[in-house]
């Protein structure tokens, strides 16, 4: 693999960066353990999964190239957890920001980075628990799936 994970969550956070609506986004070296203010984007690798090597692998044209699925997580902290009517107020249209940002990857280099073969993504409402003192916040965890070979 020519490409590592800090560079794929570095451009991953920078281009959700864009999105409208955050005041902080973290790569995975800038995870801190108290969070500074609300909206927060948190970007860090999860795992990675690589398909055996073969024959008979027709996207790499019989090359015999093993092909990695990294998977990368995108946690947004929208806002402390109180009235569920006006944290949905704040998350949605945060979601709908980061939605539009990734759906601006149609062409290569996706995220800016040759390496990147393909991606897809899902994404989720969380209630995250962050630190001392306990704090609840309303969210969503982004789960982006990119193919290396």
């Amino acid at each position: 693999m020519s490409i590592t994970l800090a560079q794929i969550c570095n451009a991953v956070e920078t281009t959700l960066a864009a999105a409208t609506g955050l005041t902080y986004t973290q790569s995975y070296n800038e995870l801190e353990e108290g969070m500074n203010d609300t909206p927060t984007l948190q970007v860090y690798w999860n795992s990675s999964n690589q398909d055996p090597g073969g024959t008979n692998d027709r996207t790499t044209f019989n090359a015999v190239v093993r092909q990695t699925d990294i998977e990368i997580y995108c946690d947004l902290y929208a806002t402390t957890r109180n009235e569920i009517g006006q944290n949905m107020a704040t998350l949605l249209p945060l979601v709908d920001a980061i939605q539009d940002e990734l759906e601006k990857q149609d062409t290569r280099p996706i995220f800016g980075l040759t390496g990147l073969k393909s991606f897809r993504w899902s994404a989720s409402r969380v209630t995250f628990q962050y630190t001392d003192p306990l704090r609840l916040y309303v969210g969503a965890r982004f789960i982006l799936t990119f193919k290396v070979f």
